[in-house]
């Protein structure tokens, strides 16, 4: 069970100004790596409210994480030309907003490794679908760059590919980066009420990551196989394709957190 405590409004306010600014940072780093389609980042810096999303309170996180990919999208993705204000209002802050609010509170009721894991999955593919979609049926109305994407390409392989690019550059960070960072602030405990959860992750059941990395896996393959020329894939068929690879997407949504809720409940 994640440690708790009551945290007054000054603190809530300090996290999310520091999960903005950090975030913001984070976003600059990579303003100039854009996505195949040139609207939108590689965006590897997502960490860092996932990391606040774990150690602190919940909704402060949230807020910041939207705040703060408004700040980098605005400050620096704009100057690039992968984005502008307003498509970031309608996609990237709803969708960072929404995954990290779900994801702060699934690791806090499921302190474990698993339940951390499986959250990473679910909610940041989530946010992810949130923001692809965001993008390709809204995004043509505020940004120009979006319309001869919507023209050029199917709108569900567009929210398909904006999505798997995202969630399969994203999630390796956040599992490889925030534990790390979870352990490296574990000396303020008590100390502070900016950081106020430390779940224990120390012992990790080794299925628990074989079964996620195997199941990205097979998510990657059936992917692959969709888009492969021939009669092996889909391709020849694109409307079936599209479809199968949202299905895909929907898969990892639901499955691992809802299989770990269960599988916690049955603990």
């Amino acid at each position: 069970m994640a440690d708790k405590q009551k945290i007054p409004p000054a603190s809530k306010v300090a996290i999310i100004a520091i999960t903005a600014v950090l975030y913001t940072i984070a976003k600059a780093a990579t303003a100039y790596i854009h996505t195949p389609w040139g609207v939108g980042e590689l965006l590897i810096g997502i960490f860092v409210p996932a990391f606040f999303a774990v150690v602190s309170d919940t909704w402060s996180a949230a807020i910041g994480a939207g705040l703060g990919t408004f700040l980098g999208d605005t400050f620096f993705l704009t100057a690039t030309g992968s984005t502008n204000p307003a498509l970031s209002l309608i996609a990237g802050v709803p969708a960072n907003f929404v995954a990290f609010l779900l994801f702060g509170w699934f690791v806090k009721k499921y302190a474990t490794w698993g339940g951390f894991v499986a959250a990473t999955v679910s909610f940041v593919t989530l946010g992810n679908l949130i923001a692809g979609a965001s993008i390709v049926f809204f995004g043509a109305d505020v940004f120009t760059a979006v319309g001869p994407l919507v023209a050029a390409y199917p709108a569900a392989a567009l929210v398909f590919g904006f999505t798997a690019f995202w969630s399969l550059t994203m999630v390796p960070f956040i599992l490889v980066v925030v534990p790390i960072l979870v352990e490296a602030v574990r000396p303020l405990k008590g100390r502070t009420t900016i950081v106020t959860f430390f779940p224990d992750w120390t012992s990790r059941p080794a299925r628990t990551p074989l079964f996620v990395s195997l199941f990205l896996a097979l998510a990657a393959i059936v992917i692959i196989l969709l888009y492969l020329p021939g009669v092996t894939g889909l391709a020849g068929y694109p409307v079936a394709a599209d479809e199968a690879a949202l299905g895909v997407i929907g898969a990892l949504i639901v499955v691992p957190v809802t299989g770990w809720a269960l599988l916690s409940r049955r603990v």
